[in-house]
């Protein structure tokens, strides 16, 4: 800070900032903040959090939607719930905007939609009993 006490709330459309696992989070336009008129530098509020949750939930529902719709053509909705361990029609409620969907699931929803080989290795893994491993190219030891 500049030390001029020259600052203010200032509330302006179109900043984003880095929240959670996100590179760049819209900040709503009607959130605060304390910014120097002279120097630029900005105190972010306490209760930032308040105004970044729903706009970061709602962003997790979209990316769980679009994640989901790219899997659509490979797995059934059903058989990824399975293969997943999820509740019955949970990636269906989340399809449609439902739900709070973790970063995490949308992660793996991501990476499994990106890399068809991912889904049938996973799918493998979960068949074998447990103390047996695959080969990376899907043959057993023995």
């Amino acid at each position: 800070m500049c030390g001029r006490r020259a600052v203010r709330a200032v509330r302006v459309a179109g900043r984003t900032i880095r929240y959670r696992n996100l590179g760049a989070l819209p900040i709503p336009a009607d959130c605060p903040i304390a910014t120097c008129s002279r120097c630029g530098a900005q105190y972010l509020p306490d209760t930032l959090n308040q105004y970044l949750n729903p706009v970061y939930q709602a962003e997790l529902r979209s990316r769980a939607a679009l994640a989901i719709a790219q899997l659509g053509g490979r797995i059934s909705q059903r058989k990824l719930e399975l293969l997943l361990n999820l509740s019955q029609g949970y990636l269906s409620r989340l399809k449609s905007g439902g739900g709070n969907p973790s970063a995490s699931l949308i992660s793996l929803l991501y990476l499994l939609g990106n890399s068809p080989g991912l889904l049938e290795q996973l799918e493998r893994y979960w068949l074998v009993p447990l103390g047996l491993s695959l080969e990376p190219s899907g043959r057993q030891r023995g």
